[in-house]
């Protein structure tokens, strides 16, 4: 009795076209052509020592924001920074300024998350007194000069002390408010 070679022969030649294609995707992954891995949440670029301004149409300067380190992400073209300061400017004096330990910026740079040991201050004008707010968060939205927080907050202007939890900023309409569970001393000035 003769051996028949003829039903053994397409399982080879499948077998070996099994290993030549992954032969070849080994061969054309690890190469230096294309992108074989897909794109992760890897910095594209570092920045150091760095300062962004923000002008109005008239050249008018609207804000800055610095950070001594930033990490730009290609993939979605946000940054993370190291110790960012940022400077709204108001047309009496009285800027606004944030800092924190680290934050997030998104592509276009108007949007901001800032976090840990987060410092947000109005500048003291002649007419009022120094405002000052320390919270662990503050998402800060630099076109519509508003910032807020969902944290426990610590203001204090003047004499007067305020806790609570949750706060939003208004810049625009000079005015602030805290939305829960609020607690301080509020020294209302003297009228004369």
């Amino acid at each position: 009795m003769k051996p028949r070679v003829t039903p053994l022969l397409p399982l080879v030649l499948m077998g070996f076209l099994g290993l030549l294609t992954l032969w070849l995707q080994y061969t054309v992954g690890d190469g230096s052509g294309g992108d074989a891995k897909a794109v992760g949440h890897d910095p594209d670029s570092i920045v150091e020592d760095f300062t962004v301004r923000r002008l109005d149409r008239s050249g008018k300067l609207l804000y800055t924001f610095s950070a001594p380190k930033m990490m730009h992400f290609a993939d979605d073209g946000s940054g993370e920074v190291l110790y960012p300061h940022f400077v709204q400017i108001a047309a009496d004096g009285g800027n606004y300024i944030a800092t924190a330990n680290r934050g997030t910026i998104n592509r276009e740079g108007e949007e901001a998350f800032m976090y840990g040991n987060v410092l947000f201050l109005r500048e003291a004008t002649p007419e009022r007194p120094e405002f000052r707010a320390r919270t662990e968060f503050l998402h800060v939205l630099a076109e519509q000069g508003i910032a807020r927080t969902d944290h426990t907050v610590t203001i204090s202007e003047g004499r007067s002390t305020l806790t609570g939890v949750g706060m939003v900023v208004n810049k625009n309409k000079q005015q602030f408010m805290l939305q829960s569970q609020v607690r301080g001393i509020f020294d209302a000035p003297s009228r004369k």
